[in-house]
């Protein structure tokens, strides 16, 4: 016999949106139907909590308690790197493979790896550093007009130093 579903028990599902948008019901419903949730309802949600991040691929976070979802945005690296770009949002339907050719400061990279520090692998704030740092490189933009690898091999060097948290 299976187990008994508790309703007041909190259940956290994570899910991919466009922010801004509505996800599409049918890749809601496997995910959130057996908890006894609207697919259109969470959609709104949704739509709601992502608004500020107009564009923008993100994960979004539902924490579900007693048939009440609470949207939480998780963003990524690449994410935050192409917000503080400062990018005007795009429409994903009509353009394409965007060149996001934009220039960072270096206190733009330490703050976002601020933010990553509590899903990072690395022992120190140096090494989210560096992580940021790859996905800015593989994003396409620069650090204070400099590639990110040239600013990763600095640091490696001495020539930059990253604060301690």
């Amino acid at each position: 016999m299976p187990p008994k579903f508790d309703p007041g028990a909190t259940f956290t599902v994570y899910c991919r949106a466009v922010g801004g948008e509505v996800p599409a019901t049918s890749s809601l419903a496997p995910k959130i139907g057996p908890l006894g949730l609207s697919p259109k309802k969470v959609g709104d949600d949704i739509q709601k909590g992502t608004a500020d991040w107009k564009g923008l691929k993100i994960t979004v976070k539902l924490v579900v308690q007693n048939r009440q979802a609470k949207v939480e945005v998780v963003p990524s690296a690449a994410a935050l790197i192409i917000r503080a770009l400062k990018e005007p949002p795009r429409d994903r339907k009509k353009v394409k493979h965007v060149k996001h050719s934009g220039n960072l400061t270096m206190d733009d990279i330490i703050k976002i790896a601020k933010q990553m520090r509590s899903r990072s692998m690395a022992k120190a704030l140096v090494g989210t550093v560096k992580e940021v740092l790859g996905t800015a490189q593989s994003i396409g933009c620069t650090i204070d007009k400099l590639p990110p690898h040239s600013v990763i091999e600095k640091i490696n060097s001495g020539e930059i130093e990253v604060p301690d948290e």
